[in-house]
Order: structure tokens, then sequence, then C-alpha cells
């Protein structure tokens, strides 16, 4: 009996992905809470640049800007995180659910509001008011750089600019 070559080509796409310097993100393998410290944390503990999306599963732009982004760190090799912060799910609601969203297993982490959602937006940003996709450009030691939508190319190119 023969052994499948499937393992064999996903390890050879893998090890063929980090010599080309492509950005490989592992999908998320659960969704953590969003809670009221969280944003304080992941700011204060990140060691590279990130991308944030701040998602709601209505949102008809999200799952493009999630594979935009993705897209756009490999195009660009770059060593960021991508992270997806579900805003009118709570973790444990329909956990399975998110997680079979292809535009939520592009992200490193993935994340759902655990508390009052004008409370945890207000922690984010107090000036922002909920609209979706949201995305917080970030790079360590630096302020967040906010955007409305897809980021375009121009914030993308300042945000690499300032993680060198």
């Amino acid at each position: 009996m023969s052994t499948p070559c499937f393992p064999r080509l996903a390890v050879a796409a893998g090890l063929i992905a980090l010599a080309a310097g492509w950005h490989v993100a592992a999908a998320p393998r659960g969704i953590e809470p969003f809670a009221a410290g969280t944003w304080g944390a992941l700011q204060s503990s990140l060691k590279k640049p990130a991308l944030v999306v701040f998602s709601s599963t209505s949102c008809g732009n999200c799952p493009a800007v999630m594979e935009q982004l993705s897209a756009e760190l490999r195009r660009r090799r770059v060593d960021a995180t991508l992270m997806a912060v579900v805003t009118d799910m709570a973790p444990g609601e329909d956990d399975a659910h998110l997680l079979k969203q292809p535009h939520y297993r592009v992200a490193e982490r993935l994340f759902a509001f655990d508390g009052q959602a004008p409370a945890l937006r207000h922690v984010v940003n107090p000036a922002w008011r909920g609209a979706t996709p949201y995305v917080g450009l970030l790079v360590p030691g630096q302020p967040v750089r906010w955007v409305t939508g897809a980021p375009a190319a121009a914030d993308l190119d300042a945000w690499a600019a300032a993680r060198r």
C-alpha cells in the first residue's frame, strides 16, 4: 500500500512559499475573546507590524478587505500579523461557523467582541462609530493609523514605510 503524496505536496508548497519570502499565516485555531483590556494588551505586546480588521458578519465588504490585506502582505513580503475582530458575535456564539469562513481563515488570530459593543469600540478608538470594515494599521511604538473600508495603496505604503 502506497502513502498518499498530498502531505508531501503540502510540505513542499509550504517550503516553496517560505523560500520565496511569502507570508504564510496559519488559520486561527479558535475564537479569542476581545474584552475591555484586549486592545491595550495587543498594542503593548506588539513585536512586529500588524493589521487588525474589525469586521461584522453582515459586512458585505469585509471578506474582500481581508483577502486584499492578506494578498498585500504576501505581495509586499511583509512580516506582519493579520488579525480579525468580529464585532457582532460573542466567543462561543457560533465559533465553528466563523472558523469555516474563508476570509477569516487568512487571519493569524480571530477575536470576537466579549462585552458591550459600544464600550469596546470606545476603548479601541473613541471616534469609531461602528462602521466596518474598520482597519487598524499598527507599527510597534507608533500611533495606530485608522482606515474605514479598504486601505488605499497610499495607506499601506505609509504603514510599510513606518515599520522600517
